[in-house]
C-alpha cells in the first residue's frame, strides 16, 4: 500500500468519526429541544477531542509512512549493493575462465612442441641406426647425401647440438659440394652459437663465404658473424658485417635485421 492510499483511508476514517460525532449532537438537539448550555459545551468539548484524536493519527501514519519509506529505501539499496557485487563476481568468474582457457591453450601448445622434439629425436636416432652410427669410418656405411642431412638436422632442431655439429662435419668430408653444403656449414656456425662458442661460431660463418661465395646462406652467415662479435663486446667489427649485409643484400630478410642492429 503506497503512502497516499494509507493517508486517505485515515482520512476517510476519522472523517467518519466526524461526521457520526456531529450527527450524534444534532440527534440530541432535535430530540431534546434546546439542549442546556452546558451540553453544547460537552459536545465542543468531544468534538476537539475527536479533532486532536484526528490530528494525533495523521501524525502517527506520516511516521509509520516515513519508517516504511525508509526501509523501503534501505531495501532498494540493499538489493542494487547485491545486485552490484553479483555483476562483479560474474565478470571475475569470466575473468577466471577466460585465464583458464589461455592456460589450457598453452599447456596443449607446450605439448605439441614436446611431441614434435620427440618426433625429432626418433627420426634422427631412427637415421643414425640405419647408416650404422650415420657415418662411421666403414664407407659403405654412410647414408646417401640426403638422409644424411636429414639426420643432422633432426640432431640440430632436437637441441642436440654437439650431435649436430658432428653430424654435419661429417657430411661435408664425404659431401662437400651437393646443393645444401653451405647450409650444412652455416648450421655447424649456428651449433657453436647455440652452445656459447662465438669464436668457433665465426671461424664457421666464414668457411660458408669462403668456400660456397654464392650460396644462399651468406647473407645469414655475415649477419650472424656481427651477431657473434657483438655478443663479444666487438662493437666496431660488429657493425661492419651488418653494414656488409645492408650493402650487399639490401632487399633480403638479414638487411632488414641488420638495419635494426645498426639503428639500437
Amino acid at each position: 500500500m503506497t503512502k497516499t492510499h494509507r493517508k486517505q483511508r485515515a482520512a476517510s476514517a476519522l472523517g467518519r468519526y466526524t461526521v457520526a460525532g456531529a450527527l450524534t449532537a444534532l440527534l440530541a438537539t432535535g430530540a431534546f429541544g434546546c439542549a442546556p448550555s452546558g451540553y453544547y459545551r460537552s459536545s465542543q468539548s468531544s468534538l476537539d477531542s475527536l479533532l486532536t484524536s484526528q490530528a494525533e493519527l495523521l501524525r502517527r501514519v506520516n511516521r509509520l509512512d516515513a519508517k516504511v519509506e525508509t526501509t523501503q529505501e534501505s531495501i532498494r539499496a540493499t538489493r542494487a549493493s547485491s545486485e552490484s557485487q553479483m555483476s562483479d563476481l560474474s565478470n571475475r568468474i569470466d575473468v577466471i575462465e577466460g585465464k583458464l582457457d589461455e592456460s589450457g591453450e598453452r599447456f596443449r601448445a607446450v605439448s605439441m612442441k614436446i611431441d614434435n622434439v620427440k618426433e625429432r629425436l626418433t627420426r634422427a636416432d631412427s637415421l643414425r641406426m640405419a647408416g650404422g652410427g650415420l657415418m662411421g669410418a666403414d664407407s659403405t656405411a654412410i647414408l646417401d647425401p640426403e638422409a644424411a642431412y636429414q639426420a643432422a638436422y633432426a640432431d640440430l632442431a632436437a637441441g642436440r647440438y654437439d650431435l649436430a655439429h658432428q653430424a654435419f662435419s661429417e657430411y661435408l668430408r664425404h659431401y662437400p659440394n651437393t646443393e645444401v653444403s653451405d647450409n650444412a656449414q652455416y648450421w655447424i656456425g649456428e651449433c657453436l652459437y647455440a652452445t656459447g662458442d662465438f669464436n668457433g661460431a665465426i671461424a664457421a660463418y666464414a668457411l660458408v663465404s669462403e668456400n660456397y661465395p654464392k650460396g644462399d646462406k651468406v647473407p645469414a652467415a655475415l649477419l650472424k658473424t656481427g651477431y657473434a662479435l657483438a655478443r663479444l663486446n666487438r662493437s666496431d667489427e660488429a657493425r661492419k658485417f651488418f653494414e656488409t649485409v645492408t650493402e650487399r643484400y639490401p632487399k633480403s630478410a638479414e638487411a632488414k635485421l641488420a638495419r635494426e642492429r645498426l639503428g639500437s
